[in-house]
């Protein structure tokens, strides 16, 4: 197998009285999918906010590109390319898909003026390549949760990513949604970069991931080809 493009390894957490990861372990490797597996409070969402900065870890180390790195939050790890769409969605209802999309990063010309045109032009792009049936100037708020959930699928590919944490990611989608975000991830995949699928729906993980990593009681247990 090819050389992990990311590596998180013997990392530990605890918060009072509970240790939620204990020597925990994973690669991911560029041009497939792991799928990151565990009943819940195995420790899989915590060990994805301890890769992005969202919590700090007690112990481990995480190596992105054969370099060791630490974040301070996911604005930090996003920059390198290390995104994470997680469940809970971080979106402002009353602006438009591609302020949401770009909030905090539009495009300006020399003089620090948004170019609204560029920013609504590559937002269109990206909800074609996920099948969004809406402009980008449409309010996020019209949308329903599944279609905002595609919005923030679309955020995280605005960063051109290397590495993108889907954090069960079909939820709330329809199978239409779900059917393009597959195919997105195919192209993710034959672009070499690396995802990791969390889901409890085993029939997702046969059919779309090339890799699994168990977790249990936040302990790593094994890592196998599906």
């Amino acid at each position: 197998m090819t050389e992990a493009i990311l590596q998180l390894k013997d990392i530990e957490k605890s918060f009072p009285g509970v240790k939620a990861l204990d020597k925990a372990c994973l690669s991911v490797y560029p041009g497939r999918v792991m799928a990151l597996m565990g009943e819940n409070g195995a420790g899989k969402s915590t060990m994805m906010k301890v890769l992005t900065g969202i919590y700090s870890s007690d112990g481990g180390s995480v190596h992105y590109q054969g370099e060791t790195v630490s974040f301070s939050g996911p604005r930090e790890s996003q920059e390198v390319g290390i995104s994470i769409i997680h469940q809970e969605l971080n979106l402002v209802p009353e602006l438009t898909i591609a302020e949401n999309i770009f909030l905090g990063r539009e495009p300006t010309n020399a003089f620090g003026k948004i170019q609204w045109k560029k920013m609504f032009e590559h937002a269109d792009q990206l909800l074609a390549r996920l099948n969004v049936p809406y402009s980008s100037k449409a309010l996020l708020g019209t949308l329903r949760f599944g279609e905002q959930q595609m919005v923030e699928i679309a955020k995280a590919l605005s960063f051109e990513s290397k590495v993108i944490i889907m954090d069960e990611p079909t939820d709330a989608l329809t199978d239409k949604e779900t059917k393009s975000l597959f195919k997105v991830i195919d192209e993710l995949r034959a672009q070499q970069c690396g995802i990791v699928y969390i889901s409890h729906r085993i029939k997702e993980i046969f059919e779309m991931c090339d890799d699994i990593t168990v977790l249990r009681d936040g302990k790593f247990i094994r890592e196998l080809l599906v």
